[in-house]
């Protein structure tokens, strides 16, 4: 039986069914290879496009001629982008990809997330501002009433309605407050507002336990970046007014109007002439 194997080797045969087999085993490798190939699309890659900004209705269209998908895998709640719009992806735009990656993206959430309210009653104005900002709410309207609790809060609302602490509201509420202005002529020094936005100067005057007054522009550009270029009373190292008090002011795109931190009177007064003018 051995000798007939060895003699099967040795034989014409047997060579040709092997190279029989070697030829076949090489074609099906060849085949697994250029498959492969094509399936994963080998050696050929796509620029990842920027998604940023892109509505959510709108990305099966934005990507129906990208060789690529995409897969929210995240909401994220942010004040300042609208909502339902894509915020962030992986992989950045401009990476090198190959056909059919997907695209993962972070959108902004359509509803806020809910907090609990916190408990703003008895803390300074000051303290509850910086409560309020860091609770992703928004400050309101600040009354002030004679108690003799100056300067502290004593009623917080939402939407003309006390609000009791741990009340669940969601983020980016607008929260109105009733501060103490004391009994008596309790006094607030002036802060010096030159060179801040609207949002600025309101919440540093709330911070002062003041309100402002009325708010008047020299040329309406952009109500968003104008600054204030005068305030009346004036700030100066003595000014003060009554707790609750209003400070009234005017708004310029011009630069060259708003006068230094340090308070020139003579300034002052030259430029409520040139305003009236």
């Amino acid at each position: 039986m051995i000798k007939g194997l060895i003699q099967f080797l040795k034989s014409k045969s047997f060579f040709k069914n092997l190279a029989l087999y070697f030829v076949l085993l090489g074609l099906v490798c060849w085949i697994i290879i250029a498959w492969l190939g094509s399936y994963t699309s080998h050696g050929e890659t796509v620029a990842v496009p920027d998604f940023t900004g892109v509505k959510l209705a709108d990305l099966d269209n934005f990507v129906s001629d990208k060789k690529l998908r995409y897969m929210v895998i995240d909401s994220l709640y942010d004040t300042q982008s609208p909502s339902g719009v894509v915020i962030k992806q992986e992989p950045e735009p401009n990476e090198k990809v190959k056909d059919n990656r997907t695209i993962y993206l972070y959108v902004t959430s359509i509803l806020p997330p809910s907090i609990q309210m916190p408990k703003l009653v008895d803390r300074s104005l000051r303290q509850a501002s910086s409560m309020i900002i860091t609770y992703g709410l928004k400050l309101g309207k600040i009354k002030f009433i004679s108690d003799q609790c100056a300067n502290c809060v004593l009623e917080q609302f939402v939407n003309g309605k006390k609000i009791e602490q741990g009340a669940v509201i969601p983020k980016g509420t607008v929260v109105d407050l009733l501060i103490g202005k004391g009994l008596g002529d309790e006094q607030a020094g002036v802060p010096c507002l030159y060179g801040l936005t609207r949002k600025e100067a309101l919440r540093k005057l709330s911070e002062a336990s003041l309100n402002v007054g009325a708010i008047t522009f020299d040329i309406i550009k952009d109500s968003l970046v104008a600054k204030v270029f005068k305030q009346t009373p004036s700030c100066s190292k003595d000014a003060s007014i009554k707790i609750g008090g209003t400070v009234d002011l005017f708004f310029t795109s011009d630069k060259s109007k708003i006068p230094s931190l340090t308070t020139d009177t003579s300034f002052n007064k030259n430029n409520d002439e040139d305003f009236d003018n």
